[in-house]
């Protein structure tokens, strides 16, 4: 087992999920979803370094070097039909990582699932804000909404996250150019009305980077609408996984 991912529902799978954490996270915003998939649907929830069982190991915050070590760590697992999902962060790794696999040939995911994401090529909304100073940093922190309040009021632990989202929210901030040939790739974007860190432009945006026609779910939330909503969102996904499953 390696120690990028853990995974779940293993048995008589036919189709598989890479589930890509947002900034902060670790593979564990996932595991309660594991339970809520359909049977035959394994679920491979991505760990990224410097966080939970690889705390202490060094962050990575260049966007090439993690996804090179990613697809090392994963490429065996592309045997099987597969989704990619990531929400935020997660949503701008899954692309990289599928572009990737396309420029080296290697299978392709069946469907990506972009969650609460601007498109690759655009700047990602507060960009830099890995450079702030740390009380500007913190202020960031608490506008996200996503940090308990028991970590923001321990100055060990503080220490700790403000670390990780430096690395994350540069990863993050990595912009790619927009393909000469679109991804032929089916593509569900998820989107929260009261986003502040995506707009509805933004979907077109996106549209620029595949060549099927993009499905939007909107969901009646902030940026983390995939706690909020999580009922609704993951009975997107088995929608998404039955149609597979069905061929």
């Amino acid at each position: 087992m390696s120690k990028w991912y853990s995974r779940f529902n293993t048995e008589n799978a036919t189709v598989r999920i890479f589930f890509l954490p947002y900034a902060g996270g670790s593979a564990s915003i996932y595991q309660d979803w594991t339970s809520q998939l359909p049977p035959g649907v394994e679920a491979v929830l991505i760990q990224l370094p410097g966080r939970a069982n690889r705390f202490g190991e060094e962050l990575i915050s260049k966007m090439p070097t993690l996804i090179n070590q990613l697809f090392e760590n994963i490429v065996e697992m592309t045997d099987l039909p597969y989704i990619i999902f990531g929400h935020s962060m997660g949503s701008r790794i899954g692309y990289q990582l599928i572009d990737f696999l396309k420029k080296n040939e290697y299978p392709l995911p069946v469907h990506f699932i972009a969650s609460g994401s601007k498109a690759p090529h655009q700047k990602r909304h507060k960009s830099g804000s890995y450079l702030l100073p740390e009380e500007e940093f913190i202020q960031e922190i608490k506008r996200l909404d996503a940090t308990p309040q028991e970590i923001i009021d321990n100055k060990e632990l503080l220490n700790i996250c403000i670390n990780i989202l430096r690395s994350d929210f540069e990863v993050a901030d990595y912009q790619s150019e927009i393909p000469n040939i679109k991804h032929n790739i089916s593509f569900t974007l998820l989107f929260g009305l009261f986003d502040e860190e995506v707009c509805f432009d933004d979907i077109e945006e996106w549209k620029l980077h595949f060549e099927s026609d993009i499905d939007v779910i909107l969901f009646n939330g902030g940026h983390f609408f995939i706690n909020s909503h999580q009922s609704k969102l993951i009975s997107e996904i088995n929608k998404i996984c039955h149609a597979i499953e069905r061929g």
